[in-house]
């Protein structure tokens, strides 16, 4: 079977597409297509994101302008490939995740919205779509995140070592494998920010999208009693399951600094780096650990990437394009794999990793 994974992820800065190849449940990537977003699509996500900007009308609309993002995309894919699809699978993009009930922030139903309509793919590729993901875990109890690390330990279980998988995306993620594990082994959680607070910084004071290369963050001072206060936040304690999002890592959070602008770009990219080595030395090195392999458009950030490695010497770490993979195709890739357990009516959350009370099947099917 040949499966195309639609994503779009917490930096909503495009649509990534992975086609992949299914050959009795083991999983080949054979083409990857970026599609950026037009600034006005991206601006209007970001808009829906935004509680005191947002409206029913803008998510309404933008339900379905996504799934014409997504379509385009996709008939690109095909077009530079040649390669259509059995079936596809979209992730859709999140506007707004609650995992946990807060009162103090209005939050009182555990839920999560993702959209970029179906229907739309379905019409106009011909074949069944799977979508609508995580609601499914949140219905069983869970909190409908983090996903990926199902595709993970199918992609990576044989791997030979004790290895973990790092997504730095906006929102930050790990899939902790350990050598010879089963399903129910995995350890994986929402680490805390990835891009997301650099991207915000970078685009607020110089008019770009993200820093490239770590450039910017690399020209300024780091301020460490900055970055510890921002480390007091209880989340980076909290022992997993747990998953976040832009609901609580956003200019909000750190609305309060007052730094020169490369300071506060370095600085922010430092924090990043920090609870990166804060999960790794509470929930998983004690554990053991061999390997990290680094994937998301945070591998790509040079100085984050060396930072990291500063903060945890005593562990080799790789980013997914060292080791001869495809980083960018990496999560559109997992939701091919989800999709393709869907379809098939096999369930494919871990409860361990969500904290649903129990395997389900997650994703809707649209019909051609």
């Amino acid at each position: 079977m040949i499966i195309m994974g639609i994503m779009s992820g917490t930096s909503a800065d495009g649509v990534d597409v992975a086609l992949v190849e299914e050959r009795n449940e083991r999983f080949s990537l054979l083409a990857h297509h970026s599609r950026p977003y037009p600034d006005s699509v991206r601006e209007m996500i970001f808009r829906a994101m935004d509680e005191e900007r947002s409206s029913v009308s803008l998510i309404c609309q933008l339900n379905f302008i996504l799934g014409e993002e997504f379509k385009e995309a996709a008939l690109e894919a095909v077009g530079k490939t040649g390669i259509r699809p059995d079936l596809v699978a979209s992730h859709g993009q999140t506007i707004y995740h609650i995992p946990t009930v807060d009162r103090s922030r209005n939050w009182i139903k555990r839920s999560t919205l993702q959209i970029g309509e179906s229907s739309v793919l379905a019409e106009y590729l011909g074949v069944p779509v799977v979508s609508d993901f995580r609601v499914r875990d949140v219905a069983a109890g869970g909190e409908g995140a983090p996903l990926v690390p199902f595709s993970d330990y199918i992609l990576f279980k044989d791997y030979g070592k004790s290895v973990s998988i790092h997504n730095i995306g906006g929102i930050s993620n790990l899939t902790y494998i350990p050598m010879n594990a089963k399903k129910e082994d995995v350890i994986a959680f929402d680490t805390g920010p990835g891009n997301v607070l650099i991207d915000l910084t970078v685009r607020k004071h110089f008019g770009l999208p993200y820093d490239p290369d770590g450039r910017i963050a690399r020209r300024g001072r780091v301020h460490t009693d900055v970055v510890e206060k921002l480390l007091s936040h209880p989340y980076f304690y909290a022992p997993p399951p747990k998953s976040t999002g832009r609901e609580l890592f956003n200019s909000k959070f750190i609305s309060w600094i007052n730094l020169d602008p490369e300071d506060l770009v370095a600085t922010v990219t430092f924090f990043t780096a920090k609870t990166i080595e804060v999960a790794y030395r509470k929930f998983v090195i004690p554990r053991g650990l061999e390997e990290i392999l680094v994937a998301g458009g945070g591998a790509y950030n040079s100085t984050l990437i060396g930072w990291i490695r500063q903060l945890l010497p005593e562990v080799r770490i790789f980013t997914f394009e060292e080791k001869g993979l495809n980083s960018k195709a990496r999560e559109a890739m997992s939701f091919a794999i989800l999709g393709y357990f869907a379809y098939k009516g096999i369930p494919n959350n871990l409860p361990q990793v969500t904290g649903a009370g129990h395997e389900v099947v997650m994703g809707k099917l649209t019909l051609p």
